[in-house]
């Protein structure tokens, strides 16, 4: 929910609105408060403009092993934390189905990394953390559209057959973070 915009500094400094340090894609956490704070804005699934990724930005890297799985940890708080701004801004807004959608759509990139990623052993540790961290649930419970439905329950279906059936995903997870 990233974009070019211009934004009022009054409304970022009376809400409070900061980057979170450390997070990759700060601004599609940061975009969203300042969009629940701001009077009049407007969300739309019409593309207004085609964005552009050079060859040498940060998106485009292909990353493998720890250093994918410490990457997609990001979006598992995105989605942790996109869910957190729904529920407390939800008696003061209107929480719209896609702001919900912007939830599963998030959860949906982690998944394509799983899939994308070439280890065995990073993968479980990927499915293992989506299930630990509770990102599964939040991929089915914010669907909003039958389209990212059926996206979200083949993604499901998928990550269950392919998660490491020997263990338990909190074991799994334990062991990505060396901890016993």
């Amino acid at each position: 929910m990233s974009g070019w915009g211009f934004y009022r500094r009054d409304v970022i400094v009376k809400n409070n609105i900061k980057f979170i340090a450390g997070l990759h894609h700060q601004d599609i956490v940061w975009t969203t408060e300042f969009m629940f704070n701001a009077l009049r804005a407007r969300y739309t699934e019409q593309s207004l403009y085609k964005y552009y990724l050079h060859n040498t930005s940060v998106s485009r890297l292909h990353r493998q092993g720890n250093k994918n799985l410490n990457y997609q940890r990001h979006y598992i708080k995105i989605t942790r934390l996109l869910e957190k701004l729904n529920r407390n801004y939800a008696d003061k807004i209107t929480i719209y189905p896609e702001f919900h959608q912007q939830i599963t759509y998030e959860a949906l990139r982690v998944c394509h990394a799983v899939r994308k990623e070439p280890d065995i052993l990073t993968r479980q540790r990927m499915i293992a953390e989506i299930f630990t961290s509770g990102m599964y649930k939040r991929l089915i419970t914010n669907v909003r559209s039958v389209k990212v439905g059926y996206q979200a329950l083949l993604w499901s279906f998928r990550l269950w057959q392919w998660r490491d059936k020997t263990r338990s995903h909190h074991r799994i997870t334990r062991s990505a973070f060396n901890l016993r």
